[in-house]
Order: structure tokens, then sequence, then C-alpha cells
């Protein structure tokens, strides 16, 4: 099953089993985030408001669809959300890694000294 079909549910919000949810939860949705960002992007319109002359976007959906379309950007936000964490969860270990080796390397720098 595709899992980012406009025609149909998004995997998130049909049935599946506890493992299928942890694959879920733990891999990349950097791709998926991307292609459904071009195809928000490529549903919107752009006119001018009337009285300050400012750009406003108008979202074009198709209202039979519509029910899915608000899934498939709950979908979305949720990718982003877990990526999000991934990549501060990944950072903060790169954080503490740095600090580790900065005490390396001072240790080391002060065996040199002596």
């Amino acid at each position: 099953m595709n899992p980012f079909d406009t025609d149909k549910m998004p995997w998130l919000f049909t049935p599946h089993s506890e493992g299928e949810l942890n694959e879920y939860f733990s891999s990349d949705h950097s791709k998926i985030i991307a292609e459904t960002s071009k195809k928000v992007i490529a549903s919107l319109s752009e006119s001018s408001d009337r009285f300050s002359g400012k750009p406003c976007y108008t979202f074009n959906y198709n209202q039979r669809r519509y029910r899915y379309t608000l899934l498939r950007f709950a979908d979305v936000i949720v990718r982003a959300d877990v990526t999000a964490k991934k990549l501060k969860s990944r950072i903060m270990e790169l954080d503490a890694e740095n600090r580790e080796l900065r005490k390396q390397l001072a240790d080391m720098e002060r065996k040199m000294k002596r």
C-alpha cells in the first residue's frame, strides 16, 4: 500500500500492528515531507488583498477529498514532528560527544605539557 496517496487514507490513519508503528516513528520522513510540501505549494493560488495589496494565498482542494486532504496534512505534521525530535536528539548526542572529545583533548594536552 502506498503510504501517501491522495485518493486513499494516509498510512498513519489505517489499521496496522505495533511493530509497524515503531518503524514509522523511527524512520526518516524527510523525503515524504518534501514531496508533500511541493503538493501543498502547488495547490496554493496567490492573489492580492483588495485593501492592503498584500499577497494572499488560497488553498485549492477537491471538496470530495477534503477529509483525506486534512488527514494528509495531519500525517505530514506528525512526520515533521517526529523528524524534528529525532534531529534534536541527534544534536544533543553530538553535543555530548563533542564535550567528551574536548575533555579528552584537554587531558592529552595537559599530559604533553608535563
